[in-house]
């Protein structure tokens, strides 16, 4: 969801009119209005704690949502997958095979959701295959 959609979805929740949020929060109609409608990009923080103030929910709940703070498990996660993939690149360098085509980000975006699973499957499948043997 978009900022403009959570602003519209917290105001409405709240039963707010625009003209009301821009009375309470101190920012324009207008300028609500462009928010909500994709017309005007994220709003600066001290014009979301305006918002946040006048609709009565966290400030940092809204600052998330405008992309100005990331989730802390989602921080985490990113290094976490950083770091399998460096091993995966460092295994594949290893026997001088770096320049294969899966390492290529952009062939992954081109697999189904289907084939992922599939090599996936293959992948352990082959690992179980060699520990049996």
């Amino acid at each position: 969801m978009n900022f403009g959609a959570y602003l519209r979805a917290l105001r409405e929740e709240k039963k707010l009119s625009v003209n009301q949020l821009a009375m309470y929060s101190e920012v324009s109609a207008a300028g609500i209005s462009r928010i909500e409608n994709g017309k005007r990009g994220i709003p600066k923080p001290p014009t979301i704690k305006k918002l946040a103030g006048a609709l009565k929910v966290p400030y940092e709940d809204m600052m998330r949502a405008a992309g100005y703070i990331e989730e802390a498990s989602s921080v985490h996660q990113h290094e976490e997958d950083d770091l399998s993939f460096s091993k995966i690149k460092e295994a594949a360098a290893q026997y001088e095979l770096d320049d294969l085509e899966i390492f290529d980000g952009d062939i992954w975006s081109t697999l189904s959701k289907k084939e992922i699973e599939d090599l996936n499957r293959y992948l352990l499948f082959m690992l179980n295959s060699r520990s049996s043997s």
